[in-house]
């Protein structure tokens, strides 16, 4: 019978109407989960966004800036010193302005602002050798508005900043006009850029190196671009970027600490799952998800299962082993987590598209992390299945009738 006739499925389908509740259940859970792991995902990939878009093989900070948005910096002078290292093809330094840095539009309050300085080489063309470099710098609308904002008191603003700073955008996303103050001093919207917020960050504007200092002149002590929050740092092309960055944070320890990319994504990242709170919560939303889905889908597979004890009593008194229940309700199952799965995904990405827009997180959803809720999803579903099979595994097949 089990080759033959597939019976989970025609046990699904047997009832339409149930079949939708059933699937509605499956994928309310399933939306929960993918809520709460949207929300951890975008935790773990706010903060390293910046590193993402920066084009280098090292990175140096502080060993005090025990994670990104953390005001701790190190003096730019060890940066000319690794220029002397073989391995090291090019540096430069990135400058964040948080605790000064107070932005108000015309209508709205002043609000606090991450200011991000772009190198001046970045602002100039290749065909400009005099300046010409390779862009640090890897941000959607920078190269476009470079001319611009190498004039003073310009910059750019991140399209996705919130909407509370009160910043207007055409229906091409570029700034309209609207008279802006960084600092208490004039500052002209030239452009935009895209780059997210975080949980620090609720918005990013983009200046240049150079009008860096006019806008924070009581950063590092009245030198502010002598003070680094990130150094940047290019290896030549046969150069091993383990042994240049151990190497390098050796020449100054204590001052310093040179990591690769990876290693810097990674360590941002653990901070903010296992140090913080958020990343718990996050994560204890997503067990609560899959609870509700266990008890939603025992309910449903245990209605299943009872409403049909008669029949599978004259299975069980014909000789069937209880194997054979066992994997018809793995199957049902399988079908019913896909079923409710489906259209949890479509919600999903609708939700997320909704969430970015309106927060400006990364709501990213990729085949991995919507592979691990369809894993989660099934599993909560065999055991519920399970759960609701004792009765019918354990009892004798007289008592069923």
């Amino acid at each position: 019978m089990s080759r033959s006739t597939p019976l989970a499925w025609k046990n699904l389908v047997g009832n339409p109407a149930r079949l939708c509740v059933a699937a509605a259940g499956v994928g309310f859970a399933a939306v929960l989960m993918f809520t709460q792991n949207g929300f951890r995902n975008a935790l773990l990939d706010s903060p390293v966004r910046l590193i993402e878009v920066v084009d280098c093989e090292l990175v140096a900070i502080s060993p005090a800036r025990y994670m990104l948005p953390v005001d701790e910096r190190f003096p730019r002078s060890l940066l000319r010193r690794v220029k002397a290292d073989p391995a090291v093809a090019d540096v430069q330094a990135l400058l964040i302005e948080r605790t000064m840095a107070r932005v108000r539009v015309e209508g709205s309050p002043a609000r606090p602002i991450r200011v991000i300085s772009v190198p001046d080489s970045s602002l100039y063309s290749p065909s400009e050798p005099e300046e010409g470099s390779q862009p640090w710098l890897i941000l959607d609308g920078l190269d476009e508005h470079r001319d611009e904002l190498r004039r003073r008191q310009t910059a750019l603003v991140d399209r996705k900043t919130r909407s509370e700073y009160g910043f207007q955008f055409d229906s091409t996303g570029q700034p309209a006009e609207q008279r802006i103050e960084l600092s208490k001093q004039s500052i002209d919207l030239v452009g935009s850029f895209t780059l997210g917020t975080d949980f620090a960050n609720e918005g990013s504007l983009l200046i240049a190196e150079s009008s860096f200092a006019s806008y924070f002149p009581q950063r590092g002590y009245g030198k502010p671009l002598e003070t680094v929050d990130l150094g940047l740092i290019r290896l030549h092309d046969d150069a091993s970027p383990e042994e240049a960055a151990k190497r390098l944070t050796q020449m100054a320890d204590g001052q310093w600490e040179v990591l690769t990319r990876q290693q810097i994504r990674d360590r941002e990242q653990t901070f903010w799952s296992e140090q913080t709170p958020i990343g718990m919560i996050f994560l204890i939303g997503t067990l609560m998800g899959f609870a509700v889905g266990v008890i939603i889908c025992y309910q449903i597979l245990f209605t299943n299962l009872q409403d049909a004890m008669s029949e599978y009593a004259t299975l069980k008194a014909m000789g069937y082993p209880n194997r054979f229940f066992v994997s018809l309700v793995v199957r049902q199952s399988v079908y019913l987590s896909v079923l409710g799965f489906i259209p949890a995904v479509l919600i999903a990405l609708a939700l997320f598209q909704g969430l970015e827009a309106l927060t400006g997180l990364p709501m990213a959803l990729t085949i991995t992390r919507a592979g691990s809720v369809l894993a989660l999803t099934t599993l909560m579903c065999l055991i519920s299945g399970l759960l609701a099979l004792r009765k019918l595994v354990r009892a004798d097949p007289a008592s069923l009738f």
